[in-house]
């Protein structure tokens, strides 16, 4: 079995290489070729936490796999990581487990890719400047992620704590060489791409705050109690999802609006994999706010986590370990 650390994962599974990958992934997933069921979390109160399990089987891949990720409310304060997560990655030709990963950088890079696919899927890939709310892991990610494979020319921060913003900006100076700057509230009717990767529970602005062509990734609510975007964003966008089950079951962006009746589950356009596949047409979004909804799939797991296996094995990365 191979072993592959976060330095690992991270070396063999560049932004620029899944692209092409995950929207196969897509596809595959549109022609019924990848069982994935819908992920079991298991809500772990006393000790403030939750485990999320989440299997996938690629038939053009020829392997399966689990992501076992948990998120410890009160680790911040233990001075611990708030998620630990990794991937087990089987043959489902022999069924060997194959190998054995860190799935934090791996989560990261899937989730981004699948916001940068999905932007280009609404033809909203030519936007130059891009709104970031979040500080953490996935916001490094998607700010990697797309002025890796975008024309980003500019990075506005929307930090919702000054000083991790301040920390946040001076990583990105550190690695961008374009201007990144942390913007006020008026400043978001610049932002052409908009990317919500908080723990926010209420909206973090409002419909007549945005540019009217603005294109939106929100990901980081993933309970139907909670949100990052508003039900008057949702109502007045083209709305597409990662998937129909887990939008309509766990997205507070969905689950509020439609119990409101602000919206009906009609409202959804499509989900990714339909765009991918030619299943439904790009609607003309031009001049429209689009919104992209994602809780995340088990299928981007295994896609990535094939990738960075075969990656790894041609590279000579990891370690080798009997059980």
């Amino acid at each position: 079995m191979l072993i592959l650390s976060r330095d690992d994962v991270t070396k063999v599974l560049p932004h620029s290489e899944l692209f092409e990958p995950l929207k196969k992934g897509f596809e595959m997933l549109a022609d019924g070729g990848c069982d994935m069921p819908l992920r079991t979390v298991i809500e772990m109160g006393r000790s403030d936490g939750v485990s999320l399990f989440m299997p996938a089987y690629g038939e053009a891949l020829g392997s399966a796999g689990l992501k076992l990720v948990t998120v410890m409310n009160q680790n911040p304060a233990r001075n611990l990581p708030l998620i630990h997560s990794a991937y087990l990655y089987v043959s489902a030709e022999t069924g060997e487990i194959l190998g054995l990963m860190d799935a934090e950088y791996l989560t990261s890079a899937r989730t981004a890719v699948a916001s940068a696919l999905a932007t280009d899927q609404l033809g909203k890939s030519g936007g130059s400047v891009l709104g970031m709310f979040g500080t953490g892991v996935q916001a490094f990610a998607h700010v990697q992620a797309f002025t890796t494979l975008f024309d980003i020319k500019e990075v506005l921060l929307f930090p919702l704590t000054p000083g991790l913003g301040t920390e946040f900006k001076g990583r990105l100076d550190a690695e961008l060489d374009i201007p990144i700057s942390v913007g006020d509230a008026p400043d978001l009717k610049r932002a052409d791409i908009i990317c919500t990767c908080t723990t926010n529970t209420e909206p973090l602005f409002a419909l007549d705050e945005l540019k009217p062509s603005a294109h939106i990734n929100a990901m980081g609510a993933y309970r139907p109690t909670t949100r990052e975007i508003g039900s008057d964003v949702v109502a007045g966008s083209v709305l597409v999802v990662d998937s129909y089950e887990s939008a309509l079951a766990e997205a507070g962006e969905l689950v509020i609006p439609i119990r409101e009746g602000t919206i009906t589950r009609d409202h959804i356009y499509a989900s990714l994999d339909e765009l991918v596949a030619g299943q439904k047409e790009v609607p003309d979004t031009k001049d429209r706010v689009t919104l992209f909804k994602s809780l995340g799939m088990a299928m981007e797991d295994l896609v990535a986590a094939d990738l960075a296996y075969r990656r790894a094995r041609e590279q000579g990365v990891g370690t080798e370990i009997s059980l």
